[in-house]
């Protein structure tokens, strides 16, 4: 992989640079975990530099560029859109307390599958469509039922609901919350993604009631332009 190729590059010319050094290992230490189905222990940090921080070395408008590039690889090479990792799980395990979950379009079922190493019930289910946007890397993490999002919420038994990074050329999303709100839907549905940004349609963000939730959202820090939170919504 170019990536984690040019990553090496870069500790070993940042080795005595620990802020710059601590960046470039934290992205070299994720891609090592994605290829063996693992997530990050902790937060990324933020995977940029300012621009005086360029400006004061030049060097670093190569590796900015690169760190750019990140969110597209593991897409690619991994078909992971969105990033968990290991302290935000504890955190959202703790949050679930032993209720029955579905995850809806949940990709690879990286969550479900940490979720299921805390022994969660809890049952993914995708169409794999997204095969099509941006990568061919169907590789599931843990069982995936192929079952579509709406098919899912009307016949699975459930008390919450995870959905993660819904795409934003799609109203699935809203006619997901349309089903909830007719069914009276009792339970926590969690959506993550960002405000009128980068995932969900555009009619979801505008008719969602929302709330941030604080203890999911503590570990849940974007590491780059896109800020995608947690939400609770009804």
């Amino acid at each position: 992989m170019i990536m984690k190729t040019e990553l090496e590059k870069y500790i070993k010319i940042f080795a005595n640079e620990p802020n710059i050094l601590s960046k470039i290992q934290a992205a070299h230490s994720a891609l090592q975990a994605l290829d063996r189905h693992d997530i990050p222990g902790f937060p990324l940090p933020k995977l940029s530099f300012t621009n005086n921080e360029i400006l004061s070395d030049l060097r670093l408008m190569a590796l900015d560029d690169l760190f750019s590039e990140f969110r597209q690889t593991i897409i690619e090479y991994f078909g992971v859109w969105h990033l968990p990792n290991k302290l935000w799980l504890n955190d959202l395990h703790q949050f679930i307390a032993g209720r029955a979950v579905i995850e809806i379009m949940a990709g690879n079922g990286v969550i479900t599958s940490q979720l299921r190493n805390f022994h969660d019930h809890i049952i993914a289910t995708d169409t794999f469509n997204w095969q099509d946007q941006d990568t061919n890397h169907i590789n599931p993490w843990t069982a995936v039922d192929e079952l579509d999002a709406l098919t899912a919420i009307q016949t699975l038994n459930y008390d919450v609901i995870i959905l993660s990074w819904a795409p934003d050329t799609d109203i699935v999303d809203w006619q997901i919350l349309l089903t909830l709100r007719k069914n009276h839907f009792k339970g926590d549905f969690v959506v993550i993604g960002e405000k009128d940004g980068a995932t969900n349609s555009s009619v979801f963000w505008k008719n969602a009631n929302l709330s941030l939730i604080p203890k999911l959202n503590r570990y849940h820090q974007p590491f780059d332009f896109i800020n995608d939170q947690v939400w609770l919504v009804q």
